[in-house]
């Protein structure tokens, strides 16, 4: 005979917690982790179809796609990043993704009316953004066509001794006319960087750019994908080698995730980087993501360092970003140097209000 059913039992009966406080700590972890995971996955985005910037959009949907959809890829064609950087083309070459650098002066202009003599890969400032997939074999080939020697150092990779790109200790000078091919397997996951290796000159010139490996679960999740990588160097200070107001708008939308690479090149300097309009989350360091994320509002970034910054603007407006040093981004005649600005729209989705801090949002 079935037993009768227990009060409430039934569709229509109320979730109810565990008694055990251990058990309710997990059960409800796991909701905010799974509501989380549905909120922020990358192939979501709260902004929706309003035209903020066709091309910012397109290049985070570029490098927010699922793994598997690369499954097969044989090539990927040099893009527009959409923030003042340019995804590096690759070809599948007998398994391995081989990438081209070729270094070359440059007469590059940081900002209206000034330029500076540069130094270049691929004739861009940043170089390319070099992006694979954990575990991809890479063959990068490194071209000198300029008037002194130089090397490339592949920054934070876990990679054989004779790769590592360091001049008379792992491998000869790239003399100018040489070329010499770096392989190695992406093991190191994360937000990196890679840089000349001959001195601080050729690197506060230009040769620099961001070395990114997704790990196999898939990147940091984010509506946009942005790269900040400053300098103090022959260009002046820059970030990604311009100065204000030269430096490209970063367009998003109230209540998008905002993954902002910050990147310290120098060559010498540390800079404060401080973001208006509220405060960020750091949620990894050198690649590596951070056990406890912090909140701040102001970063100090040194030469070599990486971070990973998750920032969710909570007001529509033109958000300043900037270095705090002051002689860094401002003189008595305004703005200058590092900064850029951060264009926040409203968002397409009307979002709750919170009291204190912001209003819902009206539809566009």
């Amino acid at each position: 005979m079935p037993l009768p059913p227990r009060p409430g039992a039934g569709p229509a009966r109320r979730f109810r917690l565990p008694r055990s406080r251990a058990l309710r700590y997990v059960v409800l972890g796991s909701a905010v982790g799974l509501t989380a995971a549905v909120a922020t996955g990358p192939a979501r985005s709260v902004a929706g179809p309003a035209p903020v910037n066709v091309e910012q959009a397109a290049a985070t949907q570029l490098l927010q796609r699922p793994l598997g959809t690369a499954f097969g890829q044989r090539s990927q064609a040099e893009a527009d990043l959409g923030d003042g950087t340019t995804l590096a083309a690759w070809e599948l070459k007998d398994g391995v993704k081989e990438f081209h650098l070729t270094a070359a002066p440059l007469t590059w202009e940081t900002e209206p009316g000034r330029t500076k003599q540069a130094l270049a890969f691929n004739g861009r400032l940043p170089g390319p953004v070099i992006r694979v997939n954990q575990g991809d074999k890479v063959r990068i080939v490194v071209k000198n066509d300029m008037p002194k020697p130089t090397a490339v150092h592949w920054h934070g990779m876990e990679l054989p001794n004779d790769q590592d790109g360091v001049p008379m200790l792992t491998q000869p000078d790239i003399e100018p006319g040489q070329s010499f091919t770096y392989e190695w397997t992406a093991v190191s996951t994360g937000t990196h960087w890679y840089h000349s290796h001959e001195d601080g000159d050729q690197e506060g010139r230009g040769l620099y750019g961001a070395l990114e490996v997704v790990p196999t679960l898939g990147d940091i999740p984010a509506e946009r994908d942005f790269r900040i990588m400053t300098g103090d160097g022959a260009l002046g200070f820059v970030f990604n080698a311009k100065s204000y107001p030269a430096t490209t708008s970063l367009a998003a939308k109230v209540g998008e995730r905002v993954h902002i690479r910050l990147i310290g090149t120098g060559p010498e300097m540390f800079h404060a980087i401080h973001i208006h309009g509220g405060y960020f989350t750091v949620v990894a360091q050198d690649g590596r993501p951070l056990a406890v994320p912090q909140q701040m509002d102001t970063l100090t970034v040194g030469v070599g360092q990486t971070y990973d910054l998750i920032w969710v603007p909570v007001r529509p407006g033109k958000w300043m970003i900037h270095c705090h040093v002051f002689s860094h981004s401002e003189v008595s005649m305004g703005m200058t140097g590092m900064v850029t600005i951060a264009d926040v729209h409203p968002a397409t989705v009307p979002l709750p209000g919170i009291p204190g801090v912001t209003e819902s949002q009206p539809h566009n």
